[in-house]
């Protein structure tokens, strides 16, 4: 069976014909009979979702994925100027002064395919925005529904979803319970991936056109260069999280399936080039996954960030695609991957481990997947997401074609998923990634602490890390001063923002740094780190130069008794790629009111060392290798006035253990 991209292929069994669900039903039926039903359906022939194996660009070439392009000359005025624009789908025109920043919509000066205006005295750049929809990268890459455009969506749903209903109803929300969704990415389209409606759709929500904006686009255009593209990045993400992932989900909703997937290269720093948020992509998917190919330490890094989504967003379940295309396979690395996947969040997987490989792995995921689906993740500190950095960062003149290792500028102060690996992996401390959104919608101020009011995933976090970047909203500073004035403990790391997402507020960033912090950008590269304390009981450290030392003293200081205190030294710097050779990690979970403590030695060192808990518990061990479970060696006390209970954890190379709270 095979297909392209662009076009419907006709070799083999097509897809999505009469032929194709025939044999679709027989695996289903089969899978029943030998008790190895097919719960979950492969969204597509091939990756990335959204081609509908070629049968949406051959039916609907007018709706599949676009590029944005300028074209652009620079003159010195007074002069006339004519600028060719090389594609009929135009976007607008405007021109800059490159001194003063000034810019002047000039999208109605169009004649033809020409823009004609006159510029004024002083140095200008003219500009024409125009979308290309002549783009052909790889076969299996190209022709792409236009995932920004609601109802070219739709018309994608009803060709690529819909006979799946039509033909296999009977299974669906009994045996088929799920959908799977594989890499979609605006990066296909050199990462400038944007849809005809998009002025229109901005202006009816927004009550403005962002035309003048576009130029930040491509170029600093002075101080509006935050918010412009902050306005025009986060409005592309929102399209596309609503009106792709969005709309796809509520069909499985709709159809009594769960919409789960992951999108493309979640290690990449900066994701603005390819999923545009990678949290807020997920606020309306059902099951939020992530992709691990090639080697067991290539989403060490990023594995966090998609957890956390569930965790923000109150999903329950997150998968993880995994063991695909693994340049080396055996038992001890399926294992290390699962532990480290399960220890930092996801909770189900969809392998591909060989036939072969030892059936006690498939067991042990399966236990793993029964004790950490559902509850509500415990973590002492909440790292705040920084997409209004990332977004500020980002342009698409630096970046034409976002390649497998790039994906957008990173700034040397990006360091926020650098800060996640010194918490989980060296520090053993857990943290959940919090978006700004959520910060704000989710999130109230209580007894010092900073609460995440999820239904199901209920957090209380006694830190709030803020990472480097130059930007941060309006909104979310006031919200930080809320939490300072409350008695809560803010930490910042390397740079401090200093401009607002929005147009005009910057003066509420500087305000909020210099009443937290009080420090000067100038004053804080001389210093260790810094503390300023109000009466409330609230702190605000700054840490110019993070160091591994420092930030554990702080957290001490923040929290002296921890929620999960390994004793074990930090290890710092943790190997990443194809150097990863696994560390120690936790996550604890409360479920039906028992704590649930998983503990993964993911390296090739035996562990024998003690855990402190926070509170008095009775324990007893549960071992996910075997399904065995015996009493817990524990001893109760108190530090800083708080009972605590210790257990022994001794763990062989690549095991792990839970520790269960009995009833």
């Amino acid at each position: 069976m095979r297909g392209s991209g662009r076009g419907s292929n006709n070799q083999g069994v097509a897809y999505l014909s009469e032929e194709y669900f025939h044999f679709y039903r027989i695996a289903i039926e089969e899978g029943q009979r030998i008790g190895f039903p097919d719960s979950m359906i492969y969204d597509e022939l091939g990756y990335p979702s959204g081609i509908a194996g070629g049968l949406f660009y051959t039916k609907y070439p007018e709706l599949a994925e676009k590029s944005i392009e300028i074209a652009e000359t620079n003159v010195t005025g007074p002069a006339s100027v004519q600028l060719a624009i090389p594609r009929p789908l135009y976007i607008g025109a405007v021109m800059m002064n490159l001194d003063s920043f000034d810019r002047i919509d000039i999208s109605n000066r169009k004649s033809g395919n020409v823009v004609e205006c006159q510029v004024p005295k002083g140095n200008w750049k003219v500009m024409a925005f125009y979308l290309n929809d002549d783009f052909r990268p790889a076969s299996v890459k190209g022709g792409s529904v236009d995932y920004l455009d609601r109802d070219a969506v739709a018309k994608y749903i009803a060709i690529n979803f819909e006979p799946y209903y039509t033909h296999l109803k009977e299974f669906f929300g009994t045996v088929i319970k799920r959908t799977f969704y594989d890499e979609p990415s605006m990066s296909y389209v050199d990462g400038r991936l944007w849809t005809p409606n998009f002025n229109q759709e901005f202006q009816k929500k927004y009550g403005y056109s962002p035309m003048t904006n576009y130029p930040a686009l491509w170029y600093d255009i002075g101080p509006d260069t935050a918010a412009a593209r902050n306005a025009l990045f986060g409005f592309r993400t929102e399209l596309y999280a609503s009106n792709y992932v969005g709309q796809v989900a509520a069909w499985c909703a709709q159809h009594g399936v769960k919409m789960t997937g992951h999108q493309d290269q979640e290690e990449l720093r900066n994701p603005v080039a390819v999923s545009g948020d990678l949290m807020k992509i997920f606020e309306h998917q059902q099951i939020p996954g992530i992709d691990n190919i090639y080697y067991p330490g290539q989403s060490v890094i990023s594995y966090k960030v998609v957890t956390s989504a569930a965790y923000n967003y109150d999903r329950p379940e997150c998968i993880a695609e995994t063991y695909a295309a693994y340049r080396t396979m055996n038992p001890t690395i399926a294992l290390r991957t699962a532990m480290d996947q399960f220890a930092m969040g996801v909770n189900m997987q969809m392998d591909a481990r060989p036939r072969e490989m030892d059936p006690d792995i498939g067991r042990f995921i399966g236990r793993m997947g029964y004790m950490l689906r559902g509850g509500r993740h415990v973590a002492d500190v909440a790292i705040l997401y920084p997409i209004a950095a990332l977004q500020a960062d980002y342009n698409f003149k630096a970046n034409r074609r976002p390649g497998s290792q790039s994906g957008g500028t990173v700034p040397g102060a990006n360091d926020y998923m650098e800060i996640g690996l010194m918490l989980s992996h060296s520090l053993r401390v857990d943290y959940t990634y919090l978006h700004p959104e959520v910060f704000l919608a989710r999130c109230s101020v209580e007894q010092r602490r900073l609460v995440l009011n999820n239904k199901e995933n209920h957090e209380e976090f006694r830190a709030l890390i803020l990472p480097a970047g130059d930007t941060l909203s309006a909104d979310t500073a006031k919200k930080l001063l809320e939490f300072y004035h409350g008695g809560g403990t803010i930490i910042a790391m390397l740079k401090l923002p200093t401009q607002s997402a929005e147009f005009g507020r910057d003066k509420a960033i500087q305000g909020m740094t210099a009443e937290v912090f009080g420090t000067s950008l100038d004053d804080s590269k001389n210093l260790g780190y810094s503390v300023k304390n109000n009466r409330a009981g609230g702190r605000g450290y700054f840490i110019p130069q993070p160091d591994i030392n420092i930030l554990n003293t702080i957290l001490k200081d923040v929290d002296p008794v921890r929620d999960v205190d390994i004793l074990e030294p930090p290890l710092w710097p943790v190997k990443l790629d194809m150097n990863y050779d696994g560390t120690l990690t936790y996550i604890h979970k409360v479920k039906g009111g028992r704590d649930i403590y998983f503990f993964a030695n993911s390296s090739t060192n035996a562990i024998d060392t003690k855990v402190v808990l926070r509170g008095d518990k009775k324990l007893a061990i549960w071992n996910p290798h075997t399904g065995e479970q015996e009493n817990a060696e524990t001893a109760k006390s108190e530090s800083g006035g708080q009972p605590v209970t210790t257990a022994h954890l001794v763990l062989p190379p690549v095991r792990s253990t839970f520790f269960v709270q009995e009833e």
